[in-house]
């Protein structure tokens, strides 16, 4: 009986090493997927323009901005960018030109858009930040 005992608690702990193993594969492979790994960074702009316009039957939602130096720059919202929190048409809405924004955007190839991404919300600023010392 105890021989017996000793077979089967080998048996649990062996089952639940196994799962313990699964779970642990599981996490790992449910974890940030490729995009994540790619950089984004964060930009300050004023809108110039906004525009919505289509490109081989793609309907792009584009922001036409300048940044503190005055240089022109076109980003574009895009649903697989922004997640499943916003809509490219809400997002495209909450943005008003002549207004500054902060964004953090992604290179276009990124998200297989024409422009660069911008990646989740918009934030509203008062003006352009003081630039830092160098």
């Amino acid at each position: 009986m105890k021989r017996l005992m000793e077979m089967i608690t080998g048996r649990v702990e062996f089952v639940l090493l196994g799962a313990a193993l699964i779970l642990c594969l599981i996490v790992v492979m449910s974890g940030p997927g490729e995009k994540a790994e790619y950089d984004t960074w964060s930009v300050e702009i004023q809108v110039v323009e906004k525009e919505i316009t289509e490109i081989r039957d793609d309907e792009l939602y584009l922001i036409h901005a300048k940044d503190r130096d005055g240089k022109a720059a076109v980003f574009e919202i895009t649903a697989e960018a922004i997640g499943d929190q916003f809509t490219e048409q809400g997002v495209y809405n909450e943005i008003k030109t002549g207004k500054y924004y902060k964004l953090k955007i992604s290179d276009p190839e990124v998200y297989d858009s024409y422009y660069p991404a911008i990646c989740g919300a918009v934030k509203l600023i008062e003006g352009f930040s003081e630039e830092p010392e160098v």
